[in-house]
C-alpha cells in the first residue's frame, strides 16, 4: 500500500476512525478501508507516526509503503517517515496519548526536539500533550532554554509572555534582556513571573506636577509607593500603572496621623486633589483634611469640583428643580471612607 495521490474525501471513515485521528479520518479510510482494522489496532505511537507522515509529507514525496510503519521496529520505519529524524522523536510518539494532532501541532513537535534543552525538557516529561507543545512553541527560544515557570503554563499565558518578550527586545539592550529572561526562569510560578515581566515595563516615574513640600511630598518611584501601601495597609500599589502613565501623582502627608493623597489630570484646572485617606484606606479627620486642602492650594493645585463635575452641573442648572452640593461637601467627599 502506497502514499499516492487520492480522490475526493472518503464517506466510509467509522465513527471510531474519526473519534481517534479527526483531521486524517478520510485519508485512512482511503489507505485502510472499514473497518480500518490495521489502523485502529495499531500502538498509539504507530498511528501518530502515520499521522506525523500525512502531516509533514511534501507533495512531491517518493511513494512510501505505509504498512510498514505498522509492522517494522518503530526506531527503523521513523526515519522512513522522517530522515535525519530529531533525537527523541521515538520515544516523544509513544507518549502523545491516543488521539492524533494537528498537523500544526506535529510540526511544532518535530521543530522542538530539533532544540537540544527543548527535547531535554520534553524527553523527561511523564506524558507530552498538545499543550504543552503549543506552549513550548509560542515561546522564544531563549525563553524556552531558560525553563522554570515559563514551560509550565497555558499557551495563551505562553502567547502573552511572547508578546512582551518582543517588545521589550525593541527597548532593552540585549544583555539586559538576557539578565531580565534569567530573572523569570527563577520565578516560582506563572503569577511571579508575570509580576517580574510587568515591572520589567515599569520605567521611571514621571515628574511629580510639584516638588513637594516639607509636610507633603510626593512619591516619586515604584519603590516608594509600593513601601507606602505597605506601611498605609491599602491598595496604593494598584495605582503604580497610573502614575506611570500620568493619570495620578501619589503624595504622603506626613504630619500625623500620616495620609496617602492621589492627584489626577484636570482639562480645565491641571492637576488636582482626587482623593485622600489614612492608614487602612480610613476617612481623614476635619482637622487634617483643612490642613492638607490648604497645602495644597498653597502649592497652586486645584481642590474643588471637577471641570466635569462644573460641566455636568451647568447642563442641569436650567431644570426649575436643579439644587448644587456645597462646594465643602463636594470637597469632603474627597477625604471620606467609602
Amino acid at each position: 500500500m502506497s502514499v499516492l495521490p487520492l480522490a475526493g474525501p472518503s464517506l466510509t471513515a467509522s465513527p471510531l476512525l474519526r473519534l481517534i485521528a479527526p483531521d486524517y479520518a478520510d485519508t485512512l479510510a482511503t489507505l485502510w478501508p472499514a473497518p480500518h482494522t490495521p489502523f485502529v489496532t495499531a500502538p498509539a505511537a504507530r498511528r501518530h507516526l502515520v499521522c506525523l507522515m500525512l502531516a509533514i509529507e511534501p507533495g512531491d514525496a517518493a511513494p512510501l509503503e505505509v504498512a510498514r510503519l505498522l509492522d517494522e521496529p518503530l526506531r527503523k520505519v521513523v526515519r522512513l517517515v522522517l530522515d535525519p529524524a530529531p533525537d527523541g522523536l521515538r520515544r516523544a510518539l509513544e507518549h502523545l496519548g491516543e488521539i492524533a494532532w494537528s498537523a500544526a501541532d506535529y510540526r511544532a513537535l518535530v521543530a522542538l526536539l530539533a532544540e537540544p534543552a527543548t527535547a531535554k525538557h520534553l524527553r523527561h516529561a511523564p506524558a507530552i500533550t498538545v499543550e504543552q507543545v503549543r506552549t513550548l512553541a509560542a515561546l522564544p527560544p531563549a525563553v524556552r532554554d531558560g525553563g522554570g515557570a515559563a514551560v509550565r503554563m497555558t499557551p495563551p499565558q505562553a502567547e502573552l509572555l511572547a508578546e512582551a518578550h518582543a517588545m521589550l527586545a525593541r527597548r532593552l539592550e540585549p544583555s539586559m534582556l538576557a539578565e531580565r529572561i534569567g530573572a523569570w526562569s527563577r520565578a516560582a510560578n506563572a503569577r511571579a513571573l508575570f509580576g517580574l515581566v510587568a515591572d520589567d515595563f515599569r520605567h521611571d516615574l514621571p515628574k511629580a506636577p510639584h516638588p513637594g513640600t516639607d509636610r507633603l511630598k510626593p512619591l516619586e518611584s515604584v519603590a516608594a509607593i509600593r513601601d507606602a501601601a505597605r506601611r498605609y495597609r491599602n491598595c496604593l500599589e494598584g495605582y503604580v500603572d497610573h502614575a506611570l502613565d500620568e493619570r495620578s501623582a501619589i503624595y504622603e502627608w506626613l504630619p500625623e496621623p500620616g495620609a496617602v493623597i492621589e492627584l489626577t489630570p484636570d482639562s480645565f484646572f491641571g492637576w488636582r486633589l482626587d482623593q485622600a485617606r489614612l492608614r487602612s484606606n480610613k476617612g481623614v479627620d476635619e482637622a487634617t483634611r483643612d490642613a492638607i486642602v490648604a497645602e495644597l492650594r498653597g502649592m497652586g493645585l486645584h481642590v474643588g469640583r471637577s471641570a466635569w463635575q462644573v460641566r455636568r452641573a451647568l447642563n442641569q442648572a436650567a431644570s426649575p428643580s436643579f439644587k448644587l452640593e456645597p462646594i465643602d461637601a463636594a470637597i469632603a467627599e474627597y477625604f471620606t471612607d467609602d
